[in-house]
């Protein structure tokens, strides 16, 4: 009776600590490992949410969750790896949505076709973008810009020719009716360059690498790309709020399967990325990356591809950019 006594005194104690007396099991999957690919070189937004994931779900599948970086041709060469990967939920994309809706119309051809080589899972994050101008520029706001763009006094720069900071730009002037000099870059960090050196005197780019050079006061955000203002840049009102009546483009970030992964094994996924981005951790993590937390079904992510293959399209076609 006193041996039993003290291993119920033991086992109460440990529980009483924490300690780790029962492992929550994880679900079965049928691969041992997953590959989230990721389009971009490692360290950007599209990276950092892949390790957020594969983080989470490792916890909930008996799985290890890896993450590799394919970068080149705008995600073209990630995307079309994962459109052709074996249909066994062993590999999926998480990246921006730049190669699903915008290259197959920038691009002559593209060696996978969005609405029927890839199976859509779920949209994980979306962010607005920041209409952006030099310290130096002498623009103060929105009124200031498009007189300056009416008397053709001023070209924008781009992170690249077809590049979603080219295209909503594009989305802009067909809104506003006016047309300035375009100047792609490549990539973000030398177009903030040429912003900040007044180089460009606007710019709409990811709110993340902007951030710094906004708070050291050497940009200002002048609007911002969402429908409402954003608590994340106090005094910055939308584009919308501004007189630019619906005018909303928020760029989402999602998780893409190959080519006719079963339906089950694509809901079951959807399923627990969902519960991910619903945990505060999380939410908290992509907040920081200038992002929301941003899921929704399979059949919904399948229909906003559809939608945004033409939205995107479109503006391609106005700017006449190709990246061939």
């Amino acid at each position: 009776m006193l041996r039993r006594n003290a291993l119920l005194a033991t086992a109460a104690a440990a529980l009483a600590v924490g300690a780790p007396a029962l492992v929550q099991a994880k679900d079965a999957w049928p691969v041992k490992t997953i590959t989230l690919v990721q389009p971009y070189s490692p360290g950007g937004t599209s990276d950092m949410l892949a390790r957020i994931v594969a983080q989470e779900l490792e916890k909930r599948i008996d799985a290890a969750v890896i993450v590799d970086s394919k970068a080149g041709a705008n995600g073209n060469i990630a995307t079309a790896f994962v459109s052709r990967a074996k249909p066994d939920g062993g590999t999926f994309l998480v990246g921006s949505s730049s190669p699903v809706v915008i290259s197959p119309t920038l691009y002559k051809s593209v060696p996978y076709d969005p609405r029927k080589d890839l199976t859509p899972i779920t949209t994980i994050a979306k962010a607005p973008f920041l209409l952006v101008t030099s310290a130096k520029s002498g623009i103060n706001s929105m009124d200031d810009l498009m007189k300056q763009i009416k008397a053709d006094k001023v070209n924008f720069g781009s992170a690249g020719a077809g590049s979603p900071q080219h295209m909503i730009v594009e989305m802009f002037q067909m809104q506003a009716k006016v047309k300035s000099p375009h100047i792609p870059y490549k990539g973000s960090a030398p177009l903030i360059l040429a912003v900040m050196s007044n180089e460009v005197q606007y710019a709409i780019d990811n709110p993340v690498p902007l951030k710094p050079q906004i708070d050291a006061g050497k940009i200002k955000a002048l609007a911002i790309t969402s429908k409402n203002a954003s608590p994340k840049f106090p005094g910055v009102k939308s584009l919308h709020e501004l007189g630019f009546t619906d005018f909303e483009v928020e760029p989402w970030y999602g998780m893409i399967g190959s080519k006719g992964l079963p339906k089950e094994l694509a809901e079951r996924m959807n399923g627990y990325v969902q519960d991910i981005l619903k945990q505060d951790n999380v939410k908290q993590k992509i907040s920081e990356l200038g992002a929301e937390s941003y899921g929704m079904g399979t059949a919904d992510f399948a229909k906003l591809i559809d939608s945004d293959i033409k939205k995107w399209g479109e503006a391609v076609k106005a700017s006449g950019a190709t990246a061939d």
